[in-house]
Formats: structure tokens, sequence, C-alpha cells
């Protein structure tokens, strides 16, 4: 009996330790990613595809919560052109996630008051956007998709005091078919209707300002897909180390040697 018992805790503890390893060492969901902005660098490269952003008002690189990030002022901005895998017109899923790390309790800079700081977004184009927008008490942070900006008047938003200042938190904001979904750290936080298919005015997109306001704080790891992720996917994705990049251009390298923890 004694035997017996021993072999299983022998198991239990082997067991545990693969999952606890395997969570480790995770790595970000390739399939239907179809842009990744490390922001490593002023380069601000698409490390996966061809939509490299172009830096606006020189935002600072600096420690991230994979290797570098990108500091935002709430002006300055990283302006990506797009190609056609970033135009969501008459799609019914997407995903669009990042780590962020604001710098104050009303990280914005916006045109409106408290309004709005984009953190990752087609705001410009009218389609959706990932942002911080201060009018919306106790669900700050939001994910917003057209047509018609769903999301907006309902509050789909996360309250500020679950992403404090001066610490990291994943944001990962879904379309799926007849529904949208709002995480916080791998876990779902707001769920709701939607009414589609998705509307924009093409590829546009925009990380840390849009033409209604700005985000201050640090950004890092976004990710744009072109499909909806299951949650166990957005989990993998929160505890990922970011992804090995093995391309044949500038950028050459393994993103998940340089996690900090």
């Amino acid at each position: 009996m004694l035997k017996k018992l021993f072999n299983f805790s022998i198991l239990l503890i082997l067991a545990t330790t693969l999952i606890f390893t395997g969570l480790a060492n995770a790595e970000l969901v390739k399939k239907g990613l179809v842009a990744y902005w490390p922001l490593e660098d002023k380069d601000a490269l698409d490390a996966i595809g061809k939509n490299h952003g172009e830096l606006n008002g020189s935002p600072k690189v600096v420690a991230g919560k994979v290797g570098n990030g990108m500091k935002f002022d709430g002006q300055n901005f990283v302006d990506i052109k797009g190609t056609e895998v970033l135009d969501f017109a008459g799609k019914d899923e997407m995903t669009v996630a990042a780590w962020v790390n604001a710098e104050n309790a009303e990280p914005v800079v916006g045109v409106v008051a408290g309004c709005c700081g984009t953190i990752v977004a087609q705001r410009n184009l009218n389609s959706w956007a990932l942002r911080f927008d201060g009018r919306n008490g106790g669900a700050e942070f939001e994910f917003i998709v057209c047509p018609g900006w769903q999301g907006d008047t309902t509050n789909f938003g996360i309250p500020k005091d679950n992403v404090k200042p001066g610490e990291w938190h994943y944001l990962t904001g879904i379309v799926s078919k007849n529904k949208v979904f709002l995480y916080l750290d791998g876990v779902l936080a707001k769920e709701g209707n939607y009414t589609g298919p998705m509307t924009g005015g093409g590829t546009k997109t925009e990380i840390g300002r849009a033409g209604d306001g700005g985000f201050i704080g640090i950004i890092d790891e976004v990710t744009i897909y072109n499909r909806a992720l299951s949650a166990a996917e957005v989990k993998q994705n929160f505890m990922a180390k970011g992804m090995a990049v093995d391309k044949n251009s500038k950028l050459s390298t393994c993103w998940g040697n340089l996690k900090r923890i």
C-alpha cells in the first residue's frame, strides 16, 4: 500500500512539473497570426509580416514585458500603413492583444477630456479600437468595434482599478461572429453580443495614439489575428515568452530568450 502511494505521489509530482514547465515555456499562438510587433527597437517591425510601423514623435524604447517595449506620452505613436491582411471589413472574426503598463491612473491625452488613449486600433478608419476611455467610469479599458462602435455605449470595458499604474497587464479583444470578448491577464472579463460583419475604411493601424487621443505608458507584444482565439489560446499567449522568429529580413531573433520575469 505504501509503495502504491509513493508511486502515485511521484507521478503526481512529475505531472505537475510537466504542466508548469509547459506553461513557463509557452510560445505565442501562431495560427491566424497576421501581425506581430514586439516593439524591440525604433524600427517597429512586424516580425511575421509586412505591416511595418513608422515612429511618429519618437516614442522611447524601454524595458518591456518581453525584452524591450515602447513608452508613449499620449502624443507620439507608431503609424502602420498596413497590408490587405489587416482589412477586416466584411469579416466576422479577429483578435487583438497587447501588454500595457499605464503611467498613471488616467493614462490619456485626449481631444476630449479623458478620451481616448489608443493602445492599438484602426480608430481613424472607423473599424475597431483597444483603448482607455476615462469617460466610461468603471469600464475604462475597452474594446469597441464597428459598425456603430459597439461596446462604447454599453461600457464594454475593464475598470481602471484592475489595471493599476506601474504594473504589466495583458489585454485581449475578440470578435467571434455574433459575440465579443474582452480578457484581462488571460481571464475573461467581459462578454457581449455583436452585430456584424465588421466595417472599416482600410488597413491603416495605430499603436499608442489615434486621432482622438493617445495612451500614456508602455506598450509591448502587440498581436493581431484573423480569427477568434479560444480561451485556452488567450491563456497561452498570456503565459508566453514571445515567439521564436526566423525571418529572412532585418529581424531574425528568438524573442523567447528575452522574457523579463
